[in-house]
């Protein structure tokens, strides 16, 4: 896993930690270093990526399916998509996925950037 978790500035560092700590995605070695390096000074070397992504310049855009996500959402079986053109060269960066309201649960899912 390539981690970047140490680049997570600010107040929003240990809640940052809390997502992939409780995840599984990290062994308990790795959870230790995490917390340790935002918690003590000076910070311990750590074994995630500490320096930012090159290359990425221009302005970020961020895209929503929904202009709200307070209501309640069915699935009707079919895919879901958002699509969208451009006239110049673009990186998709990320992407999020929301999960049930009733708690934490297992899906299975495919993301595809189709390019057309």
């Amino acid at each position: 896993v390539q981690c970047r978790c140490p680049l997570v500035r600010g107040r929003v560092s240990a809640a940052a930690a809390a997502g992939p700590a409780q995840s599984g995605i990290l062994v308990d070695r790795e959870v230790v270093s995490l917390f340790l390096h935002f918690t003590v000074n000076p910070k311990p070397r750590v074994e995630f990526i500490d320096r930012p992504r090159c290359c990425l310049r221009g302005k970020e855009c961020s895209i929503n399916r929904f202009q709200q996500v307070e209501s309640r959402w069915g699935y009707s079986g079919t895919s879901d998509r958002i699509r969208f053109s451009v006239n110049k060269r673009i990186f998709v960066v990320g992407f999020g996925l929301y999960g049930s309201i009733h708690g934490p649960t297992d899906y299975q899912v495919n993301i595809q950037i189709i390019h057309t």
